[in-house]
């Protein structure tokens, strides 16, 4: 069985020690280091090379997207995954802009953090999200909700276009557009653009 090393950076002590001490439990996790201060991480990081680096979004003066541009620059190749409190749908798709390989909340509890970690070890799993795997517990078939053709309109009326353009741009009526943002809606349970908008950022379109 293959082992991973793994770096956290989490500016909260007791946290930050107690996922170590569960992860060194593991046969397949050593945790090599650990900070609270981000200059310390990064160099630690650049010098030890970890395969797994564990990041808190709220550090110190900064957040945990800053240490993830200072890994981005230095060319770790490394497992880079956000930890938080924070169920913020923006912070997940900036972490995952750039490169981060899971948004994990700290209230999933310690096993399903070694679930996780597992599925993306394993390419089970692009990306780890725990944002998804709530609304998809709730849901399963929540990304199906909508077919290809009334997905690209979604987009194209969360960008702003009108039903006359899309009509235009699509080659199709202006009965069919509206009758497919009708049925969006309905789908969707939304009342406006911005609920549309807000699905879409949850599960990762836009």
């Amino acid at each position: 069985m293959r082992t991973f090393t793994i770096y956290i950076c989490d500016d909260h002590s007791l946290f930050l020690e107690s996922i170590e001490a569960f992860l060194n439990l593991q046969g397949k996790y050593n945790v090599i280091g650990h900070s609270t201060h981000l200059e310390k991480a990064t160099n630690d990081i650049v010098t030890l090379k970890p395969d797994i680096v564990l990041i808190d979004y709220h550090l110190e003066e900064t957040t945990g997207i800053e240490l993830l541009k200072n890994i981005n620059e230095a060319k770790v190749d490394c497992i880079s995954i956000i930890l938080t409190m924070r169920r913020d749908i923006n912070i997940r798709n900036k972490a995952k802009e750039m490169g981060a390989k899971g948004y994990m909340l700290k209230s999933i509890g310690a096993e399903q953090l070694l679930e996780g970690l597992d599925q993306i070890t394993e390419l089970q799993m692009e990306f780890f999200d725990s944002i998804e795997e709530e609304i998809k517990a709730k849901d399963p078939n929540y990304k199906t909700l909508l077919t290809p053709r009334e997905m690209q309109i979604a987009k194209m009326v969360t960008q702003g276009i009108s039903s006359e353009q899309i009509a235009e741009q699509l080659s199709l009526s202006l009965h069919t557009i509206n009758s497919h943002r009708k049925n969006i809606l309905r789908k969707l349970n939304a009342k406006n653009p911005i609920d549309l908008m807000n699905y879409l950022k949850e599960i990762g379109e836009i």
